[in-house]
């Protein structure tokens, strides 16, 4: 069991809820602990935890609330639940279910069994992440896919709302790309893209995502990022070094063009993302009318 695992516990009985505390915490959980559902909202808000064990009946935000709001975010639609009560009565417990509550434990909860159906959840849990996580992913990069990266940013944008906090989105593509598979073959093209994921993964930050959109469209989000920390992190991006790939004759040098946008108060996913693929547009116009080659633009020679 991941020791770093953590569960909320949400109960407004004091005796119970330390109980609950002590006994997953000596089984190696990192476990954090609510009165009422406002501030299990609130915790789960900063972190979201691997479980939730809440009671059924609390002032404020009860237990089904709760459930109710948790199933309806997207961070937390799939987190496992145990709903806790005093009453066992059978309408209640297809209640539980329906509104959500992965399972029912009725009070005075054994705690060995308790602890049984924990692990069964987070298990199951587990096996679940694994699958989606392998459908999210690009097989050619091994970056997001295309799906994967619009399921985090639709998550990233309910966040930066929800906080205040800023979220910036930088798209880019390869210059010329068409031309690469054109002269050089498809194969050549396919390593130009796994060079600039395994490229842009190792520049961004641990907390940034990277994806495919298709073709040699790629997306980074960048939580907590503002335009200016965007920007230079464009300015990065568009002088990366993919490192020398053979090629069957000559040599070229691959060029990046990259777009920022910063998310606005309100604003769509999709017209943030659209500001930002045509600021990358504009970027690819400005050096053309510059009388650059976009094709010699920063990036790497392929050799």
């Amino acid at each position: 069991m991941d020791s770093a695992e953590r569960i909320l516990i949400v109960e407004d009985d004091d005796d119970l809820r330390e109980a609950l505390e002590s006994v997953l915490g000596d089984h190696g959980y990192d476990v954090v602990t609510a009165r009422n559902g406002d501030e299990a909202l609130r915790l789960v808000a900063a972190e979201p935890p691997a479980l939730v064990i809440t009671d059924m009946y609390m002032p404020g935000v009860d237990g089904f609330r709760l459930i109710e709001m948790l199933r309806g975010q997207s961070s937390t639609s799939d987190l496992p639940i145990i709903l806790l009560s005093a009453l066992d009565e059978p309408e209640l417990r297809v209640q539980a279910l329906d509104q959500g509550a992965d399972d029912f434990v009725h009070k005075p909860a054994n705690l060995d069994e308790l602890l049984a159906r924990v692990r069964v959840h987070l298990r199951h849990a587990k096996r679940q992440q694994a699958l989606v996580r392998r459908s999210l992913l690009d097989p050619l990069t091994g970056a997001l896919n295309r799906r994967g990266i619009l399921s985090v940013l639709r998550r990233e944008r309910e966040r930066a709302l929800r906080s205040g906090q800023p979220l910036s989105v930088l798209m880019l593509d390869v210059d010329g790309f068409k031309m690469i598979n054109d002269a050089f073959g498809h194969a050549t093209g396919d390593a130009v893209l796994r060079h600039l994921a395994r490229a842009v993964v190792e520049t961004v930050r641990a907390v940034d995502h990277v994806g495919r959109l298709g073709g040699d469209e790629f997306v980074v989000a960048v939580p907590d990022g503002d335009e200016r920390a965007a920007v230079a992190l464009a300015s990065r991006l568009e002088v990366l070094d993919l490192g020398p790939l053979a090629l069957p004759s000559g040599a070229r040098r691959i060029g990046i063009s990259v777009g920022v946008a910063t998310l606005q108060p309100g604003e769509k996913l999709e017209d943030l993302i659209d500001r930002a693929d045509a600021d990358m547009y504009r970027t690819k116009r400005e050096r053309s009318r510059n009388g650059k080659e976009v094709a010699n633009h920063g990036g790497a020679l392929l050799r």
